[in-house]
């Protein structure tokens, strides 16, 4: 399919996109903005979003790159997916995101898709969002009052929906420095599009055999991407699980009741996706043992039994 007819823009600054998104904004106009262009183009295409004016920012210089600073390491909302594989100190200091960059979608999306547009477009199955919740993500948020920042959690709302005003751009998203925890990613994907029926990210750390604090986050699953925050709660104290032996599995029920993940979503108010690709239940009970999972690999690598980094 072609998509709807639409007025096409370049912003040659983010002075210049935001005056664009204003101007739309104040006429009504629904605009949207492209950088790598690998999720609003199908959806275009396929008439699912129809906006009047898209206003291209892939040529915004201001918005690439990483920058860390020891309390900190900023992320360009326009650095891409192949950017951040190619950031060696990123991905050793944060191995979760090496992760889920090396799962994540297709080549060309990894060369193309952009860190920005991935959050800004809320997409409840996405791989990097459920890192960057484990990892206490902030995102940049500019405007025709200025710029603000927000907790990654407290934006995703909903199936495609943000914390974004129509006349706002994301602009980078801030993690604190790395926590003195070892971290991994989990996914099991729907085959065609290698979007995660449920991913699970994972923080652990481990003091004197058991587990000091961890964090989980979920992907793929419910409605947008969220903290598994009864599971954090749950297993705080408890030994960490065993790796599973090269090759081997481990007994789905048994690790799917590690992390208590239906019972996390409905503190939070979520009830799970079904689709034609996965019931409910059953993403609810992969997401446990994806859990389980990343829990082992994290906590190895926090005992330094892996390599990869933290």
């Amino acid at each position: 399919m072609f998509p709807a007819d639409f007025s096409y823009t370049r912003a040659t600054c983010l002075e210049h996109a935001l005056t664009l998104l204003g101007q739309a904004a104040g006429d009504g106009r629904d605009a949207k903005v492209i950088a790598g262009g690998q999720s609003l183009l199908p959806l275009m295409k396929l008439r699912l979003s129809a906006p009047e004016l898209v206003i291209d920012i892939a040529g915004l210089q201001e918005l690439r790159g990483v920058v860390a600073d020891g309390d900190t390491t900023v992320i360009g909302a326009l650095a891409t997916y192949r950017d951040l594989q190619r950031e060696a100190d990123l991905t050793t200091t944060f191995p979760a995101m090496g992760d889920a960059l090396a799962v994540l979608a297709d080549p060309q999306v990894r060369a193309r898709g952009t860190v920005g547009g991935c959050v800004a477009h809320g997409d409840p199955a996405a791989d990097l969002p459920a890192v960057l919740l484990a990892l206490d993500a902030r995102v940049t948020i500019a405007g025709p009052a200025g710029t603000r920042t927000v907790a990654l959690e407290y934006f995703l709302l909903g199936p495609f929906e943000t914390d974004l005003a129509p006349d706002e751009l994301v602009t980078a998203i801030t993690l604190p420095a790395a926590p003195a925890a070892g971290m991994a990613y989990e996914k099991f994907e729907q085959p065609a599009s290698h979007l995660p029926l449920a991913g699970v990210a994972v923080t652990a750390e481990v003091r004197d055999g058991v587990l000091a604090s961890a964090r989980v986050a979920v992907t793929g699953v419910a409605p947008r991407p969220f903290r598994a925050t009864r599971a954090e709660r749950d297993l705080h104290g408890q030994p960490p699980p065993p790796l599973a032996p090269a090759g081997g599995g481990t007994a789905s029920a048994a690790a799917a009741r590690t992390c208590p993940i239906a019972e996390s979503m409905a503190e939070s108010g979520l009830v799970a996706l079904s689709d034609q690709h996965a019931s409910g239940p059953f993403r609810v009970h992969l997401a446990g043992i994806l859990a389980h999972r990343a829990l082992a690999r994290a906590a190895a690598r926090a005992a330094g039994l892996m390599g990869g980094g933290r």
